[in-house]
């Protein structure tokens, strides 16, 4: 994945979001310690409701973080 390759260029990442809240069962999207996502995950399926607060919040975590 290119997170996992990325990690090894002591890059800064920015953008991680929580998983909870979430049902899912791949652990790809996840960092290494499996706590986070790498990016916004959005669920246009059974969580649309909450995707415009979601890319709302991150848009302002991001600008936190840089």
């Amino acid at each position: 994945m290119l997170y996992e390759q990325l990690l090894q260029m002591d890059v800064k990442f920015v953008g991680f979001w929580p998983t909870t809240g979430y049902t899912f069962s791949s652990l790809k999207p996840l960092t290494t310690g499996g706590s986070q996502f790498v990016g916004l995950a959005l669920d246009e399926t059974n969580q649309f409701e909450q995707t415009d607060e979601r890319i709302e919040q991150w848009c302002m975590q991001i600008l936190n973080e840089i």
